[in-house]
């Protein structure tokens, strides 16, 4: 497993731990990952956010479904809004440093009002690798003409698009939005509204779904993905520095994975190389 493909953490951000360049890759050296999905966090600083370990007690459930309350009212209470250009500027700044490892998704505000602007300034002055939507941070909805612009930007470029989705609703409206845009990839951050989705599995191709964080997604409901969308369909992300030891606990768990050598590459990074087109 992982000998003959890349391994790529699909999603992490750009504090604690990946904070600073050199101590990000050698992190990654340790663990044996290649490259690194890098967005901004919601602040720019060098200190790990530890979680509760959730799903031995809550194995089947959507946990991030209750955490969205808790990530709205403490990124309301920090301003988390605020200084998203810095943000952005320090993760182009990182893949600057180490262009081959450090994979740059750009943080995109759809209720800024000039976001269609800045998404073009910015691919053409960076050319950013995906985009980074948070309905947490800025309360958006799938189904506005907002979010059409940009599904049809993200395919005209063939850039993914990294969702975290807040609500069952906002889960509904999105998969209208992702049957809308076939040709567009959307890749739903931690399992949120999986269980929705399963009822579309044989119509939704362009969705994928990102493991991280350890703590608040299950082996159960990766196992429940797998089964319904296929292992071509779940990648590998960490969700660094959001939990301790993420990247290593979500390569150990996926070593535990009872699916073929095959399958388990898939996850750790074949998928994410198809999806970014990097070899």
């Amino acid at each position: 497993m992982g000998g003959n493909c890349m391994i790529i953490d699909g999603h992490a951000h750009s504090c604690g731990d990946f904070h600073e360049a050199d101590r990000l890759v050698s992190i990654l050296d340790g663990w044996g990952v290649d490259r690194v999905v890098l967005c901004p966090g919601l602040v720019n600083d060098s200190k790990n956010r530890s979680l509760p370990q959730l799903t031995k007690v809550f194995r089947k459930a959507d946990i991030m479904l209750f955490m969205n309350r808790l990530i709205r009212l403490a990124a309301a209470l920090k301003k988390a809004g605020g200084g998203l250009a810095e943000r952005n500027e320090l993760v182009y700044s990182l893949h600057q440093k180490y262009p081959d490892r450090i994979l740059q998704f750009y943080w995109a505000d759809p209720l800024s009002g000039n976001v269609m602007d800045e998404l073009r300034k910015r691919y053409s002055e960076w050319h950013f690798k995906g985009i980074k939507l948070h309905q947490c941070i800025s309360a958006f909805k799938a189904g506005s003409p907002v979010m059409r612009e940009i599904a049809l930007f993200a395919r005209e470029n063939r850039l993914p698009v990294f969702i975290h989705l807040y609500s069952k609703r906002d889960v509904k409206e999105f998969i209208g939005l992702a049957l809308e845009h076939p040709g567009t990839v959307f890749i739903v951050g931690h399992f949120i509204g999986m269980e929705r989705f399963k009822k579309y599995s044989g119509g939704i191709k362009n969705v994928y779904f990102d493991i991280s964080p350890g703590v608040l997604v299950s082996d159960y409901r990766i196992n429940e993905a797998i089964k319904a969308f296929g292992a071509d369909h779940v990648l590998l992300g960490s969700d660094t520095p959001y939990g301790t030891d993420n990247l290593k606990y979500n390569l150990d768990r996926i070593k535990r994975l009872k699916v073929s050598n095959e399958q388990k590459d898939l996850i750790l990074g074949k998928n994410m190389q198809k999806i970014l087109d990097i070899w």
